[in-house]
């Protein structure tokens, strides 16, 4: 059980380390609110990302009967950013009222488990992760490894997250800077995932 906490930590921690949406994001409520909003951003992410987990295991037990799962999975993917591409676009080119927060001490919760459920990339990320580290003989479908392994995945996110609030709080003028920006880049890092991802699926 624990090897499978300490796999599902690692592995949640290097799939969401990369500059994205939720990372941005909780830079962006340090910055504009404080480390207690963050904080519960966060904590909605971490419970979405946990629950993807055990969306994953259910995709996994349907891929013989429907295939094209995954495929379909990733081809909603493209919209849901394609979508948001253009919303955060809008947001900075096309809105007289330029929102300067995304959320506030009473909202950040809730916002942190929508922006975490649009992210459905994390469902065909484990989905494909757990099948091959059953397949090596490293997990199992046992009901207390399974838990043990999500649990793993909700507690690595909540702690790349959280790496991100850290390294804000000591490059906080720097990231001030970039942060004025944060609607084009949230544009531009969904659009290039929505390119990206219809590339790799008909190319």
């Amino acid at each position: 059980m624990f090897l499978n906490f300490i796999l599902g930590f690692i592995i949640a921690y290097v799939g969401f380390i990369m500059p994205s949406m939720l990372n941005l994001t909780v830079g962006k409520i340090f910055i504009d609110e404080n480390k207690k909003s963050a904080s519960r951003f966060i904590y909605g992410a971490a419970i979405v990302v946990f629950l993807q987990f055990l969306l994953s295991l259910y995709v996994i037990s349907i891929i013989n009967k429907i295939p094209n799962i995954l495929f379909w999975i990733k081809n909603s993917a493209v919209v849901v950013f394609l979508f948001l591409s253009v919303f955060y676009l809008k947001k900075e080119f096309f809105s007289k009222e330029k929102v300067r927060q995304v959320c506030n001490r009473q909202t950040c919760f809730v916002y942190g488990l929508k922006l975490s459920f649009v992210n459905m990339f994390a469902i065909p990320f484990f989905a494909l992760v757990y099948s091959f580290l059953n397949a090596e003989g490293l997990v199992s479908e046992s009901y207390y490894e399974v838990v043990s392994f999500g649990v793993g995945t909700s507690l690595g996110v909540f702690a790349v997250l959280s790496s991100y609030i850290l390294l804000v709080k000591k490059m906080e003028k720097r990231v001030n800077k970039v942060m004025v920006f944060f609607n084009p880049l949230m544009s531009i890092i969904t659009g290039f995932l929505a390119v990206l991802t219809t590339i790799k699926l008909y190319f």
